[in-house]
């Protein structure tokens, strides 16, 4: 998990990108990781998209319309959340899959920030990169809004959206009556899955 720069280095000099400077751009290696971390989102919107499909059912093209028409993440969130309230009422499926969009919800936080937050670096720390909130740049800088972003950051967000992208791969096989959920194994598979587990036992509860 990134750390902020206050607990890494807090007397490391500090560079924010400007128009015409790209920091970025001085850490090729780190950059096409972050480029490949949010790519890995763009192929959890695609799974997303799918899965609001196979809800709907019907037109294809129609329900693609529908769902690209939407602007942002949370809206999207929402509309798969209302199409599988009425196509799963009463059924078990459903808490599943709303654990499974919440911590979707959780995750696009990741890619927001490395889509829409500052790029900065440190030539204290030549093995990160430095992503700020645009919020701290405004007047005095915070450095606990700065964090420090490394190899393995990069990754695990990457490896986070990959998960996600098999969960909902196999909640799609649940809605189309694939034969891998026979006797319901993907159903049970995804119910022990350990992030979703706990979300679904404080649901219980």
């Amino acid at each position: 998990m990134p750390q902020p720069i206050s607990r890494v280095s807090p007397n490391a000099s500090i560079i924010i990108g400007n128009s015409g400077d790209r920091p970025i751009s001085r850490r090729p290696e780190l950059a096409i990781l972050a480029i490949e971390a949010i790519s890995s989102w763009s192929n959890v919107e695609n799974f997303m998209l799918k899965t609001f499909v196979e809800l709907l059912g019907g037109s294809k093209s129609l329900a693609c319309d529908v769902y690209l028409s939407l602007q942002n993440q949370s809206a999207k969130t929402s509309a798969i959340s209302a199409a599988a309230d009425s196509v799963l009422s009463g059924k078990k499926e459903l808490a599943l899959l709303k654990v499974i969009l919440r911590l979707a919800n959780s995750f696009s936080s990741d890619r927001n920030k490395l889509a829409h937050w500052t790029w900065g670096e440190s030539p204290n720390l030549p093995d990160a990169i430095l992503l700020v909130d645009p919020r701290t740049t405004i007047d005095e800088l915070d450095l606990s809004k700065i964090f420090v972003y490394k190899e393995n950051d990069f990754k695990s967000i990457m490896s986070k959206n990959d998960k996600l992208c098999g969960w909902l791969q196999s909640f799609k096989f649940i809605l189309s009556d694939h034969p891998a959920n026979r006797d319901d194994e993907l159903y049970h598979r995804l119910c022990k899955e350990p992030l979703i587990q706990e979300k679904l036992n404080r649901q219980n509860h």
